[in-house]
């Protein structure tokens, strides 16, 4: 219709208005306004429609750009959130990378979505025990804790609760993390759970909420990069808590005897030096999960990743932003030299008075 009209006014009205009457001329007088006001606004629902098009495209688009953040280097030139090439070929839907000692976010992928966290889950269930002062009681394992799905324990076998921490953190027990769940709800005889929302809202974890002490897949269950990366910040803090997440194997008993060996399921141990945690998580509906710590060198970086796929590929993907991580913290470390250099607080090195680096013998 629009085409029409425009048509009709740019040809038909110039040579009808050459050959009509007054009165005719009056009638296309009208017309032609009509046409024009038609026109303004066509163009402006045009704008608009443009205008809600790449709006709706940014909206859809703009949360999966990972970003490297430069501005954390304290220079200007640079754009506060950079995109980076290398890190958008990565599959993990959601991630979030820190210096630990500040907080400074490194690098961010989605750390506000919300993410099925799988069994990275049981790093509350193991600051919960860690901080419950019973790490030396025996628990005794449920019948239902030795049929949850994953679970390695039997019924009726006792641990000590620090044995069954290992047990449910490295392999990731499934079993265990329930029992130890039982365990320390039972005093207070409220479900596990409970204890864990209270903890998170305590750590202000706003976007998280849980339903099982060990991950296994709930719509309920779930968590954000943002809120995983306070619990896991908070946890390393915990002497226990860090001791055994940082352990690559280790063997262990139950009490009557039974020698049972461990190993980790965080590769990052055997493929990046410095790790020292901290858990890994794997569901069909979550993906490979990983929330990990490395030091190096005095600098220390945690990660926490979410929804690989194929899963294997979270050791690959941590790797990835491991390295961009510590060197953008050489970055930072060299510009902030700089800047105390200018300031005049940094001491000039004394001068040697000796021609030799040997330290003279004392005089007898």
């Amino acid at each position: 219709m629009i085409v029409f009209l425009v048509v009709i006014y740019t040809f038909a009205i110039p040579t009808a208005t050459n050959a009509s009457s007054h009165g005719s001329r009056r009638v296309m007088k009208i017309i032609k306004s009509i046409i024009q006001s038609v026109k303004l606004r066509w163009a402006v629902t045009m704008c608009l429609l443009v205008l809600a098009t790449c709006a709706q495209a940014w909206a859809i688009t703009a949360p999966d750009n990972p970003a490297i953040y430069s501005a954390a280097l304290d220079d200007p030139s640079f754009p506060k959130d950079t995109v980076d090439a290398e890190l958008s070929a990565l599959s993990a839907e959601a991630w979030l990378m820190i210096d630990a000692e500040t907080g400074t976010v490194l690098s961010s992928k989605n750390p506000d979505k919300r993410m099925y966290p799988a069994s990275m889950t049981k790093m509350m269930t193991c600051i919960l025990a860690c901080e419950s002062g019973r790490l030396s009681e025996v628990v005794t394992i449920s019948a239902k804790a030795a049929a949850v799905e994953g679970a390695r324990v039997r019924c009726g076998e006792k641990y000590v609760l620090r044995d069954l921490l290992y047990r449910a953190m490295l392999p990731s027990d499934n079993g265990s993390a329930h029992a130890i769940g039982e365990f320390l709800a039972a005093p207070d005889s409220v479900p596990f759970a409970d204890l864990m929302n209270k903890k998170a809202r305590e750590l202000g974890m706003k976007n998280t909420h849980f339903v099982n002490a060990h991950g296994l897949p709930n719509e309920n269950h779930y968590t954000t990069a943002i809120d995983m990366m306070k619990l896991q910040r908070y946890c390393m803090e915990n002497k226990d808590f860090a001791e055994i997440v940082s352990t690559p194997s280790r063997d262990i008993t139950t009490t009557a005897g039974k020698k049972i060996h461990l190993k980790s399921t965080n590769r990052l141990f055997d493929r990046y030096d410095g790790c020292i945690g901290v858990k890994t998580g794997t569901t069909r509906a979550a993906g490979g999960c990983l929330a990990s710590a490395v030091l190096r060198n005095g600098v220390k970086i945690f990660l926490v990743l979410f929804k690989c796929r194929p899963a294997r590929q979270r050791t690959d993907e941590s790797i990835v932003l491991y390295d961009k991580g510590f060197e953008m913290m050489k970055t930072i470390a060299a510009k902030k030299k700089k800047q105390r250099e200018r300031r005049g607080k940094v001491p000039r090195p004394k001068r040697n008075v000796y021609e030799h680096h040997e330290v003279p013998a004392p005089r007898k």
